[in-house]
């Protein structure tokens, strides 16, 4: 199968790396909502977000795709313990806003107790995920990320056990151990695509496509260089 192909994998032949996907959104829709092909947690559009159907464009603050709050975007599994994840999302940056950050894909909301969750967000020259736990502390995982203006990068992170990865373009960037102990947070904050609300200056000035949620397993380094797929990405 050559990379066109490959890269639009449909229903019957859906990559295994998605199988335990809680949310797949190719926004690639040019009205309506944006449509979620695994179980209907559709995103409601909030601002002036230009659609050309590959990508959902951001080029206004509170330009975001809000897509609600579900036990799936939490990464536990109500027992008490973790569980494996992946998040990614293909991303192109058109331009920066003047603090030099963008929340990429976040479950966020605001700074209180109770509802911050996670976030992957570029920041100052960086690729970032914070992870909030059950007692309100955060664990960060960074790496540096230049974006070359107009270039699609396909970044995430996945967890396996203990092990968190940050991946840029099919690289694992970095690679670390989470504390011991460290249990994550299921909280009431929503999903949100291109910005967060809890302050000013968070909004992404550029492009989103292909963005996936996954819980209950994550991806080994294979998973990560076969998603890249050569820069054609694969899709649900």
């Amino acid at each position: 199968m050559g990379i066109i192909a490959a890269s639009r994998l449909r229903a019957g032949a859906r990559n295994p790396m998605f199988d335990n996907a809680v949310a797949y959104y190719r926004l690639d829709e040019t009205t309506g909502d944006a449509i979620d092909l695994v179980n209907g947690y559709n995103g409601t559009l909030k601002g002036f977000i230009g659609r050309n159907g590959e990508y959902y464009t951001f080029d206004h603050p509170n330009d975001y795709v809000e897509i609600g709050d579900e036990d799936d975007f939490s990464f536990t599994d109500g027992n008490g313990n973790n569980t494996d994840f992946v998040i990614k999302t293909e991303v192109v940056f058109d331009d920066f806003n003047n603090l030099d950050r963008a929340f990429l894909v976040s479950k966020r909301s605001d700074v209180i107790s109770g509802v911050q969750e996670w976030q992957l967000i570029y920041t100052n020259d960086e690729l970032k995920f914070f992870i909030y736990s059950n007692t309100n502390e955060n664990y960060q995982i960074t790496t540096a990320f230049i974006p070359t203006i107009g270039q699609k990068y396909i970044l995430g992170v996945t967890v396996i056990g203990t092990i968190i990865k940050l991946f840029i373009d099919g690289v694992i960037e970095q690679s670390e151990t989470l504390p011991l102990g460290f249990t994550f947070f299921n909280g009431s904050s929503v999903v949100k695509l291109g910005d967060e609300t809890i302050t000013s200056k968070l909004n992404l000035l550029g492009k989103l496509k292909e963005t996936v949620i996954i819980k209950g397993s994550g991806w080994s380094t294979q998973n990560i260089t076969d998603n890249y797929n050569g820069g054609a990405g694969i899709t649900y």
